[in-house]
């Protein structure tokens, strides 16, 4: 992500806090964190187990190209993660680690104190950023919040180069799922990304699951120029649907049922990725997405069984204990996941029914 930063002081190479009057809900972060250099190849996916313990660490995200990267303080369900954990970003780039205002104070201090933001604060949309003008290709950077270290408030800046999984937050290439990072971890009925690449206009349900609070399906693969509506249920309250970029939002939260809304994509890449939310609930994990053409993640069969896999096969147990009996034995034994796999894409696919 990159973003408008208040310039830091001319001369200074330690960094600068401000402030910040808004702070963009979700914004991809980045982390920061002085580090020994190591040279390429050298440090593994955990960094040598810096990240070990560090739960929202999902590999690297891949930065390269921007001149400003933004990292929340204070990501996770509670506050006590940098968001993201790891990211490679460019000699010369600027990271601004941005408040949340959530988890109680924080701070950001690299381990070889080239840098660090300073006592712990709290409040939010409180800024502070470093230029890394002097890092070299291959460098890493290891930083911590002190009073959250032993919480795996812990995160990593590489420069140039990483040997580790790589993810791109913007479109779908790179070692994660679709850029979604860790966007449906607390996402109740995210399973995978239904497949509904071939059709001109897909439905998206808006207060789903058993208290109103879930889109269905909540992850989403279309073409370019297809249209997305989405339909309120009634249930769950208000809600609305809001792009975490701005790219779409459909307004103030509504609760009448048969409300709609809906963007097309005619704009779109190949391998985009808009991830969305409901303002309201989004701590509740009302959260979506759609992928444009490709995605890399575990893909589920669509309405009608095109373009996904397990939709629309009309196998039944029967069929499938046929297939894999004629594995013999061995295939025998397989014969209950078999059934269990096929009955979990219909289930998804029949959501969209």
């Amino acid at each position: 992500m990159t973003r408008n930063a208040d310039a830091a002081t001319e001369g200074d190479d330690a960094g600068s806090m401000s402030r910040r009057g808004f702070f963009r809900a979700g914004a991809a972060g980045a982390a920061v964190a002085a580090g020994v250099a190591a040279g390429s190849g050298t440090a593994a996916a955990q960094y040598d187990g810096w990240l070990e313990g560090v739960s929202n660490y999902d590999g690297t995200h891949d930065y390269r190209g921007q001149d400003e990267v933004t990292v929340e303080v204070g990501a996770g369900e509670n506050g006590l993660r940098f968001g993201p954990a790891a990211i490679l970003i460019d000699p010369g780039a600027t990271v601004v680690w941005e408040w949340t205002g959530q988890g109680g104070g924080h701070n950001v201090v690299a381990n070889d104190g080239a840098f660090e933001s300073g006592e712990p604060v709290a409040e939010e949309g409180t800024t502070f950023e470093h230029t890394f003008e002097d890092a070299s290709e291959g460098d890493r950077f290891r930083y911590v919040c002190e009073p959250h270290e032993g919480a795996g408030m812990k995160g990593v800046v590489a420069v140039g180069s990483v040997d580790d999984d790589l993810v791109d937050p913007e479109g779908g290439s790179g070692g994660g799922a679709s850029g979604y990072g860790d966007w449906f971890e607390n996402v109740g009925n995210y399973e995978g990304t239904q497949d509904l690449r071939g059709q001109d206009e897909v439905s998206v349900s808006v207060g789903a699951g058993e208290n109103g609070l879930l889109f269905d399906p909540p992850a989403i693969l279309v073409d370019q120029g297809t249209t997305v509506i989405w339909e309120w249920t009634g249930e769950g309250g208000g809600h609305n649907v809001v792009e975490e970029d701005g790219a779409f939002e459909s307004g103030e939260p509504v609760a009448e049922e048969g409300t709609t809304f809906e963007y097309t994509f005619e704009d779109a890449s190949e391998g985009d990725v808009f991830r969305y939310a409901c303002a309201p609930h989004q701590g509740a994990g009302m959260k979506g997405a759609v992928a444009v053409g490709a995605v890399d993640d575990e893909l589920l069969g669509g309405e009608g069984g095109e373009g996904g896999s397990g939709g629309g096969s009309g196998l039944s147990a029967s069929d499938i204990g046929t297939l894999a009996l004629g594995f013999g034995f061995a295939g025998a034994l397989l014969v209950p996941l078999f059934y269990a796999a096929h009955q979990k894409a219909e289930r998804n696919k029949n959501r969209t029914a």
